[in-house]
């Protein structure tokens, strides 16, 4: 049967007082330090975490900011292209436009040139056929008559070199 007694109860009360110092010392001072240095990791950590996130946020803002200025500098190239593209432009038809202006005086100049011929050609056609009628008149007894038919002869041959 269970008695139960003082000598039993004190000593059952010393030996748990006894194994409580001991794991409190052995067992829970080393867990203590195991979990404080663990605490400590996890401190670390999420302040390195913290620090890295507070990095990614200011490189992300850098990057916005460049993006931003890449579109303003992508604007401002574009709007410099287009000044240069209408400066050739108008550089291109300002030769254009002297090209052809050259030619027009050159093809009028030539025009000239061709009408000063074709009128030296005529004049030299018509004072051969003057001598050759002439020479024709010259040659021939001439009457009223004759002279009427040789000079309607001449203006028909001179109309017919003209056409």
């Amino acid at each position: 049967m269970l008695t139960i007694s003082v000598t039993n109860i004190v000593c059952i009360i010393i030996n748990l007082l006894i194994i409580y110092f001991l794991t409190k010392k052995f067992l829970f001072g080393r867990v203590d330090a195991i979990l404080a240095q663990r605490r400590e990791e996890v401190e670390s950590a999420t302040k390195q975490a913290e620090a890295a996130k507070q990095e990614a946020l200011d490189a992300k803002k850098d990057y916005e900011d460049k993006i931003a200025h890449v579109d303003e500098e992508k604007e401002q190239i574009l709007a410099d292209i287009k000044k240069q593209g209408y400066a050739e432009y108008e550089r291109i038809v300002g030769d254009a436009r002297k090209k052809g202006d050259q030619i027009i005086v050159e093809a009028k100049h030539n025009a000239e040139v061709e009408n000063e011929r074709a009128k030296e050609v005529y004049a030299a056609q018509l004072t051969d056929m003057v001598i050759d009628a002439a020479s024709k008149i010259a040659a021939t007894k001439h009457s009223a008559a004759d002279d009427k038919e040789l000079y309607d002869k001449f203006i028909n041959e001179a109309g017919a070199n003209n056409e």
